[in-house]
């Protein structure tokens, strides 16, 4: 055999092991990709079974909060943090959708939602208008995102208005998407 005729099966054996190993790679690189949407996925459901455990941890505070009822001191700090925690959650969930399609809805859903909190329930409206929806995590107003989900929520809330101008929902469905 001559060595050009070895060398080129040489060649040859190297071609095929770089590109079996990226073979390799691609799959492991699925593989960590199909891990992190998964524990996305593990991370919205946790949020909200947190959410709802608050919810009915405190169900007399939050219904007397969206009612809009006097709270006391230690109750506004409860109604507070479950209006958080709703705000926070609809945030970043929507913010995952608009930004990389992961979700099993549209973001309209989740603003959807939020608006019709806002609409619905004085109590809801006060908090939003006082904490703020778009004040997440430290994100500013001029943040394009916060903005967009603000403005697209509170676009909502004004065709709501329109569309039922007397709301009337039971507070058990309040903070609920």
């Amino acid at each position: 055999m001559k060595i050009g005729n070895v060398d080129n099966w040489v060649q040859g054996i190297g071609l095929t092991g770089v590109m079996v190993s990226l073979v390799f790679v691609g799959l492991q690189f699925r593989q960590s990709e199909d891990i992190a949407l998964s524990e996305l996925s593990d991370s919205s459901v946790a949020w909200g079974i947190e959410l709802s455990s608050l919810i009915a941890d405190h169900a007399d505070v939050w219904h007397k909060a969206c009612l809009g009822e006097e709270l006391s001191p230690p109750e506004r700090i409860v109604a507070g943090n479950i209006y958080w925690r709703y705000a926070q959650g609809n945030l970043n969930s929507w913010v995952r959708i608009e930004t990389t399609d992961i979700g099993v809805y549209e973001s309209s859903f989740l603003t959807d939602a939020f608006a019709a909190n806002i609409h619905r329930y004085p109590g809801f409206r006060k908090m939003a208008e006082s904490l703020g929806v778009w004040y997440q995590l430290g994100a500013p107003l001029d943040n394009l995102l916060t903005k967009k989900f603000s403005e697209d929520i509170f676009a909502r809330v004004s065709e709501l208005e329109v569309l039922e101008p007397n709301p009337n929902s039971d507070v058990m469905w309040c903070g609920i998407r």
